[in-house]
């Protein structure tokens, strides 16, 4: 792991220390301090800048090392004005959810930034011998797909909803991993489902599910039966894959060679590093780094493995702490406007701290600019694509960077 031992131990005695300090009795004299401090912070929040506007991020000089909670306070509504215009050439994926409903705005603005984009509302379920369905269904909006399709014309931005498998029990699995016919009707049914929606195929969350609990043969026998069908009809079929993590590898260069040419792409989950058990960096940069080259030292093969991008971040505190989305992260800094942002080098990350109302003390990860554009430029550097979780937890700004 990338992550020191000695980096998680500091975390933890820095929010410990600084709730007991917060929880010791105020001489007069501090008194008068916090007084003057909390004046300080309740000063008149900037006024922010919204919607389109004439230079982008880069133009403005807004992608630095060095920023304060201002800076993005002010800054972080607003776009390019010139949404079609896209800088990364690779495969971009953008995941949409319908309880961050922004995504939603996201893909129809932005849509030509993207070659994918993979609303999250479908489940396949087996209900019997040779019987399945697909739910979810209702959550699927025709005229959006349109939207996005007509924002994405120029670089034909496809929809592939996600498709999970929901509430399968092993003897749900032991039959597609085990019998050609119970596979061969599962996919007429989500082909049809494809057909009827306008789909151009689907992303696929299933190795991370089963990978370590069945043998893999059947596994990447399952993958590779579903994936020809889909190709057969001219659908993608994406495949979510699980990261490198310390020694363990429920996905390894053997299985991307095996399904290499199978499948349209990989969306590599490089991200969910840390938690509030161990907490630090959402997705440390290093570690990033190897988990795709793990997979394949041969740079001409990469360009189907789609790096995860967090557009999220974590609030941790002494009591654990969670994940927090774009609108939770400005209101957290409205209460720091003036204080500059640490980064790590070490992670690519930045970082900050700040109490709340109990006084209890927070240290936050978060994306910015500067941190995405590192990424960007690593992706670059190993000629891979991205797949971001996902567009309706960021900030309007991010996307001037793609």
């Amino acid at each position: 792991m990338f992550l020191s031992k000695n980096f998680i131990i500091l975390i933890i005695i820095f929010i410990l220390v600084n709730d007991l300090l917060c929880s010791e009795t105020l001489s007069p004299k501090n008194r008068g301090n916090k007084k003057k401090k909390e004046e300080k912070s309740s000063k008149k929040l900037p006024k922010p800048i919204k919607g389109p506007q004439k230079y982008s991020v880069l133009d403005q000089r807004l992608v630095s090392e060095d920023i304060l909670a201002e800076d993005i306070l002010t800054n972080h509504q607003a776009f390019f004005t010139e949404t079609d215009d896209y800088n990364f050439n690779g495969l971009v994926l953008g995941y949409v959810t319908p309880w961050n409903n922004h995504g939603y705005d996201v893909a129809k603005i932005f849509g030509n930034k993207f070659t994918h984009i993979s609303p999250v509302w479908l489940q396949i379920k087996r209900n019997g011998v040779q019987k399945y369905e697909v739910t979810g269904t209702h959550d699927v909006d025709q005229q959006w797909i349109v939207d996005v399709k007509n924002a994405g014309r120029q670089r034909k931005t496809k929809v592939v909803p996600r498709i999970l498998f929901d509430g399968w029990t092993s003897n749900d699995f032991k039959a597609v991993l085990l019998k050609p016919e119970e596979v061969q009707a599962m996919n007429v049914v989500l082909m049809k489902i494809c057909k009827k929606y306008n789909f151009d195929g689907y992303v696929f969350e299933v190795w991370s599910q089963i990978a370590g609990a069945v043998k893999t043969d059947p596994l990447l026998n399952l993958i590779l039966s579903m994936s020809d069908a889909f190709s057969l009809e001219n659908l993608d079929f994406i495949l979510v894959i699980p990261p490198k993590r310390g020694d363990s590898h429920l996905f390894t260069e053997k299985h991307f060679d095996t399904l290499y040419d199978h499948v349209t792409a990989f969306s590599l989950m490089t991200y969910d590093y840390s938690n509030p058990r161990m907490p630090g960096p959402n997705a440390p940069i290093n570690w990033i780094e190897d988990s795709i080259i793990s997979l394949t030292s041969n740079i001409t093969r990469r360009p189907k493995i789609l790096m995860g991008l967090n557009f999220y971040g974590n609030d941790y505190t002494a009591d654990g702490g969670g994940p927090i989305v774009g609108h939770e992260y400005i209101e957290r800094l409205k209460k720091v406007p003036d204080l500059p942002l640490k980064f790590s080098k070490e992670f690519g990350e930045h970082f900050f701290e700040y109490k709340d109302n109990t006084k209890m003390n927070h240290l936050v990860f978060y994306p910015t600019l500067y941190s995405i554009f590192q990424r960007l430029d690593l992706a670059f550097n190993l000629n891979v694509g991205i797949a971001i979780w996902e567009i309706g937890q960021g900030l309007d700004y991010f996307y001037d960077l793609l």
